[in-house]
């Protein structure tokens, strides 16, 4: 009997033993951000730079005043945690924003406690982080995955509670590991051996909350928002903190390849989203997405392997297309739902740096590092803060995985090429740049619009900065989320008359079938390039001149338009923009509104002889179409005033009385308009006081068509109410308008442009009064007379010939050109 009881344990525990080395990982923690091995190399980081002692001493005065006091007193800090929702369908995302601050707070609290574990190795920082770890273990472990939650809202919890969770368990493993550890139980006021197996069923819940395999499928290949990719972190960050090997595999696997509906597959829905210029295809300050370079540095750590940084490489170099996104003063471009202040940009280098030392990509490390040595010039140095953003909060990777940035790098990179593409929304920037106080004098627009995630309804719409300030702004996005919900911004900011472009006949709106939010009515064809000088991202061939065309086929309005911005500088201190709006309807052609808003304070509308004309109230923005959402918009115009028909020249002064700035707007003559003034919301975004000023706008209308009798304004920013733009007169072929005449006053010089755009790249102009001939969409014939000597300049940005009396060129293979010419 003896015997067989001796064998009977022996079986079981060699059963027990199996079952151990079954479940046992061959993962060793920490692994999620770092590793045990590569800590030799951060202390000596730590002991030679001094922004990675910043760091440290950011963390230590985080947590060493509330580990004191949680010593003193364990249940102080454990009383401070929310209570927990009871289903992650709970709470809006309102409602959960408090709550899910006030949990991160705790967490983040913990996970930085077992950062400065790993650092010190103290294990009084481990115990603190394993007491508040095993209060959320203790809530989280009786659950099942659909009843797992933490805020009560599934899209928050992976981007702000579930992060941390991983991270404290990661960090500490080791430390929880050793024999007879324990953790404080509140409920039994006492400490209690830690669970092990809590705690891997807490982060089964979590991983399981998060992918949600209980859900539906996913579909590969399909269109999807961001969502995905912002809980993505908090997904992985527990796949890596399950123990067993062959479950561990299985969770990932369906992170990676499978997907959900709710956690779409990494590698076949998100990746593919990515187009040829590796950038998210949303709006600007969505668009940066780090977390993607980031997951691709995390997975390329533990899963060598599979090489995804060289499956990947195009997203990598997309991650330095953003800077070329900035107005003069640092300030993003802004189209669709988008803020112009929010900058993701040296998250993305940093991540692609230190993907890019470790995997030996030359290139890249150096295009990173002279990125990040530009960043940081400007700001006066790199200085990491430890802040209190509840999102995705990741700046301790500044410790982690920095890398020393040498003081002085080889090379430099441009960011202030001429033309720049965003080609998933349709949009052309436009920039000139001058050396000297480029943030006053430097010029920065862009036209486009399309239909992506987090887009806007605009047409062709038009932003544009100048003297200091985003002077004609897109619409934006609000502040907050709840805002988004409002008439406000749904049936305004996100439609045609919130931003500056060309209504059709007053009805022009969008669709909601297909749209990417349902009830917007948003969706619109995309905008493309068909014309630009320079092309994407390459050099001028005149620092004077440039110019970009889009073109719209407009099939929810059943039109055709086509938009011109061009820059073109006068002097180191003056440049103005011109813009060309064609614009038909291919069905009847009843009005046409050019729609234009600029911040400041009032507008003034005159004649060539600056005399004010005259103005009577109207009526005539208060009406939509009578869809869902109030299309086109202008129901919100306020104030409006409007001039009688006229087919004079007008001139339009838009004062920024704060610093005396200006935008003065020129319309040549010859067609019969009428012109609006109004209020409308203040724009978002603006800078001083101008943030809740109301935003003055200007409306053209135009009876019949736009196409052939094109919508020309050229606007030029100054400081100061003086123009040095003296006139505008149009440049006409038969009946048809091509362009405009433009005489500016700079200081002793005299400087008339001849600027001609056409709707086609084989178009003919000739002009037998100017002796003026040209070949092409784009060119631009400039005189320049100071003290009786002449310089001709010819530019040809799309086109064949051009000639002006005797001077002429020929545009080489690429159909451009310039040269100039002095006249005796």
């Amino acid at each position: 009997m003896i015997i067989k009881k001796i064998v009977l344990s022996l079986i079981i525990l060699c059963n027990i033993m199996l079952f151990h080395s079954i479940q046992a990982q061959s993962l060793k923690h920490p692994v999620i951000w770092v590793t045990e091995d590569e800590r030799v190399d951060i202390l000596d980081k730590i002991d030679k730079y001094v922004w990675a002692k910043s760091i440290v001493n950011q963390l230590h005065n985080k947590v060493d005043d509330e580990l004191k006091a949680h010593q003193e007193n364990p249940n102080r800090i454990l009383n401070s945690i929310p209570a927990f929702a009871k289903h992650d369908r709970e709470n809006s995302e309102q409602k959960a924003g408090p709550i899910a601050a006030g949990h991160n707070k705790v967490l983040a609290l913990a996970s930085e406690a077992g950062m400065l574990y790993y650092i010190t190795q103290e294990e009084k920082y481990a115990q603190f982080a394993a007491d508040i770890l095993a209060f959320y273990i203790e809530h989280i472990a009786p659950l099942t995955p659909q009843t797992t939650t933490i805020c009560g809202y599934d899209f928050f919890d992976p981007r702000t509670t579930y992060g941390p969770f991983a991270l404290t368990y990661d960090f500490i493993y080791t430390y929880l590991q050793k024999p007879n550890v324990t953790v404080y139980n509140k409920t039994k006021g006492r400490r209690v051996a830690f669970s092990h197996a809590k705690a891997q069923k807490a982060m089964s819940n979590i991983v399981g909350n998060v992918l949600q395999e209980y859900g539906n499928p996913d579909q590969h290949g399909k269109v999807i928002s961001n969502h995905p990719i912002l809980t993505a972190s908090g997904a992985l960050f527990g796949i890596l903190c399950i123990e067993n090997d062959k479950e561990r595999q299985r969770l990932f696997d369906i992170f990676w390849e499978t997907g959900t509906a709710h956690q779409n597959s990494f590698k076949n829905t998100i990746l593919p989203m990515f187009g040829e210029q590796g950038i998210w295809p949303e709006s600007t300050s969505y668009s940066f997405m780090p977390i993607i370079t980031l997951v691709l540095n995390i997975v390329d750590r533990v899963y060598p392997e599979m090489n995804v940084t060289k499956e990947n490489q195009h997203i990598f170099e997309g991650n330095f297309l953003f800077d070329h996104l900035r107005y003069p003063n640092r300030k993003f471009v802004r189209f669709g739902d988008s803020k112009r202040n929010n900058d993701g940009t040296e998250d993305l280098y940093k991540y692609t740096l230190a993907i890019a030392e470790r995997r030996g990509y030359t290139n890249l490390k150096q295009q990173a590092e002279i990125a990040l040595r530009q960043a940081y010039d400007v700001k006066g140095g790199f200085k990491p803060k430890l802040d209190d953003h509840i999102f995705n909060n990741f700046e301790p990777f500044d410790l982690f995985w920095g890398i020393p940035i040498p003081e002085k790098t080889e090379g430099a990179i441009n960011f202030n090429k001429p033309t720049v593409l965003v080609k998933h929304a349709g949009v052309a920037l436009q920039r000139n740049y001058v050396e000297k106080d480029n943030v006053t004098y430097g010029l920065c627009g862009i036209i486009g619009g399309a239909h992506y995630v987090h887009s806007h309804v605009t047409g062709i719409a038009m932003e544009l900065y100048g003297a200091g300030y985003v002077m004609g702004p897109n619409a934006g996005l609000p502040p907050s989320v709840q805002e988004r919900q409002i008439p406000l911004h749904e049936n305004y900011f996100r439609l045609y008359a919130g931003n500056n472009t060309v209504i059709v006949n007053g009805t022009s709106h969008g669709l909601d079938k297909n749209t990417w939010k349902g009830n917007s009515y948003v969706w619109q064809n995309t905008t493309v390039n068909i014309a630009s000088e320079p092309k994407h991202l390459e050099d001028p061939i005149s620092t004077n001149f440039n110019f970009a065309t889009q073109f719209l086929k407009d099939e929810v309005n059943n039109c055709d338009q086509e938009r011109t911005l061009s820059i073109i500088r006068t002097s180191e201190k003056t440049a103005y923009y011109f813009d060309m709006f064609r614009s038909k309807s291919l069905d009847k052609n009843k009005f046409h509104d050019y729609i234009y808003h600029n911040i400041g304070d009032e507008t003034i509308i005159t004649n060539i002889k600056n005399e004010p004309i005259s103005l009577e109230e109207t009526n005539r923005y208060q009406n939509d179409i009578g869809d869902p959402v109030q299309s086109p918009g202008w129901r919100y115009f306020e104030n409006t005033q409007v001039t009688n028909p006229t087919q004079e020249a007008v001139n339009v002064k838009f004062h920024i009385n704060e610093d005396n700035r200006y935008m003065h707007l020129f319309v040549p003559k010859g067609i019969e308009r009428e012109y609006t003034k109004a209020l409308a919301p203040p724009s978002r975004e603006a800078e001083n006081s101008y943030l809740k000023k109301k935003t003055q706008v200007l409306a053209i209308r135009q009876n019949g068509e736009a196409w052939d009798k094109p919508f020309i304004s050229i606007f030029e920013p100054s400081v100061g109410s003086k123009s040095s733009v003296q006139s505008v007169e149009p440049l006409m072929d038969g009946q048809k308008v091509v362009g405009a005449k433009v005489v500016s006053k700079v200081g002793k010089a005299l400087i008339t442009d001849f600027i001609i755009s056409q709707d086609t790249s084989h178009a003919s102009y000739v002009n037998k009064n100017l002796n003026l001939k040209f070949e092409g969409r784009f060119g631009i014939a400039r005189v320049e007379e100071i003290k009786g000597e002449k310089t001709v300049s010819l530019y040809i940005g799309d086109g064949k010939k051009l000639s002006l009396a005797k001077v002429s060129i020929q545009a080489n293979s690429l159909n451009k050109e310039f040269k100039s010419f002095i006249i005796n």
